[in-house]
């Protein structure tokens, strides 16, 4: 077969497989690995939470809502099976937090409902829903829609919200085993789904330096597996539950703005 041909039947293979694996190369040189194999490890890194609404929280331990097995850590308490976005598990890693990072997660959606495994991005304050903080949360919905949501988000949807169908989406079965691979730089975004680029997208500038990441569990019996994270940068030390935003002199807390918004009359008491 001739060179020429060959480059034509290579090309149009790519084609049709999707838009193909760009981010960075994976050289081993992580900041951190996590493998859930050690109860200890995932216990130092990540603290735990939950949230039967959108907006509460309160701290847990991991055996609360998580169990580690065979090398997986997997959502198995607490779960509504008749209710929708509720009851809301989140692990938040809380070892370092990043602006520019690249982030690498296998993750599995149960079958109890039909929510989902999520990945949050540039959260302000651990263990917050990303609704209702200064970040966003990434996940594949069971049919095959990426999901970008948050504040910080620019839709292409009513809100702060991006969706977007994946190559070959009828066939993503959400029960087996997939990895999100997230690539943040600056306000650009791009999201693979097993090594296929699936969602590119700017987001809004923040008030907010850095940000956590956690992994969250809507209402899921999902599972995760070798988080893998490095700065794409600098990185810093956690605890970063500060306010930059505009408002940050004016007394009212950072938990209360991003829970109820700004209020001046807030402001002014606490003054």
């Amino acid at each position: 077969m001739k060179r020429s041909v060959i480059i034509t039947v290579v090309l149009a293979v790519i084609l049709s497989l999707g838009t193909v694996y760009a981010a960075p190369a994976k050289d081993g040189e992580w900041d951190y690995t996590e493998t859930f194999d050690d109860i200890n490890s995932v216990n130092d890194n990540f603290d735990f939470y939950f949230t039967s609404t959108q907006y509460d929280r309160r701290a847990e331990t991991l055996e609360k809502n998580w169990t580690l097995s065979d090398g997986t850590i997997k959502r198995t308490k607490n779960i509504d099976k008749g209710g929708s976005t509720v009851n809301i598990a989140i692990m938040t890693f809380v070892r370092e937090v990043y602006d520019n990072f690249e982030l690498s997660v296998d993750y599995k959606a149960g079958a109890q409902t039909l929510f989902w495994p999520v990945a949050g991005i540039r959260q302000q304050i651990p263990g917050k829903y990303y609704l209702t903080d200064g970040g966003a949360g990434v996940f594949m919905q069971q049919s095959g829609l990426i999901t970008m949501w948050g504040p910080i988000v620019k839709g292409n949807k009513d809100g702060h919200l991006f969706e977007d169908k994946i190559p070959n989406s009828s066939g993503y079965d959400p029960r087996q085993w997939h990895n999100m691979h997230i690539y943040a730089n600056g306000t650009d975004v791009t999201v693979y789904i097993d090594d296929t680029e699936v969602l590119k997208t700017s987001v809004k500038s923040t008030d907010y330096e850095k940000g956590y990441i956690s992994l969250i569990s809507v209402n899921n019996d999902c599972e995760f597996d070798n988080f893998k994270i490095r700065a794409l940068g600098s990185s810093s030390k956690a605890g970063i539950e500060v306010n930059h935003s505009k408002y940050a002199e004016l007394g009212q807390s950072l938990d209360d703005i991003i829970k109820n918004g700004y209020s001046k009359q807030k402001a002014t008491v606490n003054n």
